[in-house]
């Protein structure tokens, strides 16, 4: 039987606060979470191949009066061949993205469509905490849970 953890005073407002944002969109969860956090800068770390899907959400967000900052997995520039000599063209650079983030000083940052491992990446580099707002799924249009029904 899993046994109960304790809870300090951070982690019960954490919970809380998911409480009173529950029921809702993500979108809309997202947005009262933050808003109940006292979160006024969000980051938003994106794949290229989304991209359209990360500017809609930057401008729902400011819509709100958040103050958010983009940044894709391609930006840096970082060569492939400097992860993996056999390996050629633009990489993603999950950790130059979260190293923009925490230089802007985000207090909250969004996964939107990172790849499983540059999502891990990130959320370990960020000094922020990271939710994920979009799983990339390209075979389902983005819906993961396609695969289950």
């Amino acid at each position: 039987m899993l046994e109960k953890c304790s809870y300090n005073s951070q982690d019960k407002e954490v919970m809380v606060r998911a409480a009173n944002a529950k029921r809702k969109s993500r979108l809309q969860e997202l947005i009262e979470f933050a808003k109940l956090a006292g979160y006024k800068k969000l980051g938003i770390a994106n794949c290229k191949g989304v991209q359209p899907l990360a500017d809609k959400l930057a401008e729902k967000l400011r819509a709100v009066g958040f103050e958010v900052f983009c940044v894709n997995c391609k930006e840096s520039g970082l060569n492939a061949c400097d992860i993996n000599p056999d390996m050629s063209g633009s990489s993603c650079d999950p950790i130059s993205q979260a190293a923009y983030l925490n230089e802007k000083e985000t207090d909250f940052n969004i996964n939107v469509g990172l790849c499983l491992g540059h999502g891990l990446l990130f959320q370990k580099y960020s000094k922020a905490e990271v939710t994920t707002f979009l799983v990339k799924d390209f075979e389902t249009g983005h819906k993961t849970v396609e695969h289950l029904l």
